[in-house]
């Protein structure tokens, strides 16, 4: 008898592999990778530009938001220019953009009823953006963050004394 053809042969162990890919199951279709996305361009640095928020518009005053809609267009334009801008360039202090007030010193009674009503009264200054000769945008600022309550395109919340303002 031959040697080599009575021995069988020993079965090698198998060697374990690392499956490539999680095993699909029939009938499912395997999604496609996504690319990471790039950010958007300049948003790196908004933690200190101006932010919007509308929370705390006031929806029932003769000041509402709602009535700018013929001027959206423009408003929201003067708003994305004013994004590019920190708090101390939007607001330098005395000049516009930007102005501060105490709001006790509101001159119209109107408006301090409807911090009132909304239950902002207990706020101690409003801040106001110009924007163009006599529309103003009144809310309050945290920080960056202007929260609008206020549309005034007659300039009639802290009437001028100058004329044309």
């Amino acid at each position: 008898m031959d040697r080599n053809k009575s021995k069988k042969r020993l079965a090698q162990p198998a060697v374990a592999r690392k499956p490539t890919a999680a095993p699909v199951p029939v009938g499912a279709v395997r999604a496609k990778s996504l690319p990471v996305p790039r950010g958007l361009p300049d948003a790196g640095n908004s933690d200190d530009r101006l932010c919007w928020r509308f929370r705390h518009a006031d929806h029932d005053s003769r000041w509402c938001i709602h009535q700018a809609a013929d001027d959206l267009c423009s408003i929201l334009g003067q708003l994305a220019n004013l994004e590019s801008m920190t708090v101390g360039e939007a607001f330098p202090g005395g000049g516009y953009p930007g102005k501060e007030y105490e709001v006790e010193s509101i001159p119209t009674r109107e408006a301090l009823d409807r911090l009132e009503a909304i239950g902002l009264a207990d706020m101690t200054k409003i801040s106001v953006l110009r924007l163009g000769g006599m529309p103003r945008l009144y809310g309050f600022r945290d920080k960056n963050i202007f929260h609008v309550v206020w549309w005034d395109p007659q300039h009639e919340i802290w009437p001028s004394r100058k004329k044309h303002t």
